[in-house]
């Protein structure tokens, strides 16, 4: 059995073609998609990258492992954790990464692998500038170089589409047209001229509609350019798959929100466009192409699944379930799911398949209720509704403290977060109060975009 994880950062579901959008982003995925399960519901139980990250290769949430946020505070894993490289090899499965993620630093990210692949070799670079060209590169060559082996768990990290945009112009046009999403409205970046704040509209120098909208190309060219890089992955995997078994696994660690709530290209809260994203597996055993699933899954639950596609079993501490069942498709085990994040603001959220109830412990930098219901038809979380329904609020509410009181081993480290303040609020108030100063806003793309892809 061979088994490929494809995690792509700030990905979001809603702007793949296979999930409905109207632009030609993902041509690759969408076939893959055909080809597997798409699920629908899947959404980070912990965010932003450190904490999705180290749930997923625990197996295990944020106020079990101890990392809810970046930093210092997010450096170690809290407790006796097994890692899925490290339960893998202790099966005798090789577990491969290419990835430049530990950089982030995340020193438990390296713990258990047979090889880990930093595809970066230029010293001028940060961590997170890694093209998707060169990931894929190394990728496809440990392929080449390992085609015999019939039995291997690897781990492929893409840091496209992640801000600060960069996709080769050609990308950018190739993702181009007039289908733009709902929300933001032309309104509400207009009202939104009014913030000065970190990830504002005004700080990322989004002055206009027309600017927001050249953002959204930038964030689809991107997309659109991961997808190339995808589509040569996949075509060399597909050369593997007549030799055996395959899995191949594609998700992310978490989304981006475009001004849906006043924060523009930031990963910044438990809404949507942080914490839903997708979720697509091709087993190569089964006969269920272009399956769709709307249960309530979690990204952690693939570190289940990959140990299920290998036949060993998981730690019983995991808080992963596995998403493969190898008669009956797909099982559903969540009746209800509860996501955190923890950089820039302090919350959690409780997500059944009617109703959204968001929690914050610690509002950053924002002004924000402590407690929000949405329904879950209110896609762009834009309707409170917890004053109207008390009922239904008190009881996701309750069942959020149930679920604390559960899985909390010792002190919740949310709430150690948020005794300390968010760590990522401590510097959007610095960024902020320079900006307040000097008016000088981030950018949206980089100076020099990536290379045109070589043609092969």
């Amino acid at each position: 059995m061979r088994v490929i994880y494809i995690d792509i950062d700030s990905l979001r579901p809603d702007h793949l073609g296979c999930y409905g959008y109207a632009r030609p982003t993902t041509p690759n995925i969408d076939r893959l998609a055909q080809q597997g399960i798409r699920f629908t519901q899947c959404f980070s139980s912990d965010s932003p990258c450190m904490p999705s990250r180290a749930a997923t290769i625990s197996g295990t949430f944020g106020i079990k492992n101890g990392v809810v946020t970046h930093g210092e505070r997010a450096s170690e894993l809290q407790g006796q954790q097994s890692t899925l490289p490290y339960v893998l090899r202790q099966h005798r499965i090789p577990a491969v990464a290419i990835s430049s993620f530990g950089r982030h630093p995340s020193p438990w990210f390296y713990v258990g692998w047979n090889e880990f692949i930093d595809p970066i070799d230029r010293p001028e670079l940060s961590f997170q500038q890694i093209a998707g060209e060169e990931v894929v590169d190394r990728a496809i060559r440990w392929l080449d170089e390992n085609r015999a082996l019939t039995d291997f768990y690897l781990y492929v990290q893409l840091w496209d589409p992640h801000a600060v945009y960069e996709a080769p112009q050609s990308f950018v046009d190739a993702a181009r047209n007039d289908n733009y999403p709902a929300r933001p409205t032309p309104e509400d970046v207009e009202t939104d001229q009014r913030n000065m704040f970190w990830h504002s509209a005004k700080g990322m120098g989004i002055a206009s509609y027309e600017d927001w909208q050249r953002m959204i190309d930038e964030y689809d060219g991107e997309i659109r350019y991961v997808d190339n890089q995808i589509g040569r992955l996949l075509a060399a995997l597909e050369e593997l798959e007549p030799e055996g078994d395959m899995v191949v696994i594609l998700s992310a660690d978490h989304g981006e929100e475009h001004g849906e709530h006043g924060l523009y290209v930031e990963h910044w809260s438990v809404h949507n466009g942080t914490q839903h994203i997708p979720l697509i597996i091709r087993d190569s055993r089964r006969r269920d192409a272009g399956t769709v699933f709307d249960g309530l899954v979690y990204q952690m639950d693939i570190t289940s699944t990959v140990c299920h596609a290998f036949a060993v079993p998981a730690p019983a501490r995991w808080d992963s379930k596995s998403l493969l069942k190898q008669r009956d498709g797909v099982e559903s085990v969540r009746p209800y799911l509860v996501c955190g994040h923890g950089l820039y603001t302090a919350q959690r959220t409780v997500i059944t398949t009617e109703w959204k109830l968001i929690r914050t412990y610690h509002p950053g930098m924002w002004e924000i209720p402590k407690l929000q219901l949405f329904r879950r038809a209110d896609i762009w979380e834009q309707d409170n509704v917890a004053s109207i329904y008390p009922e239904e609020a008190d009881r996701l509410d309750g069942l959020l403290r149930a679920w604390e009181e559960e899985h909390r081993v010792g002190c919740d480290p949310m709430m150690t977060n948020v005794a300390q303040r968010p760590h990522g609020s401590v510097y959007a108030k610095g960024w902020t109060d320079q900006f307040l100063t000097d008016g000088v806003h981030m950018p949206v793309v980089r100076s020099q975009r990536k290379r045109e892809p070589e043609a092969r």
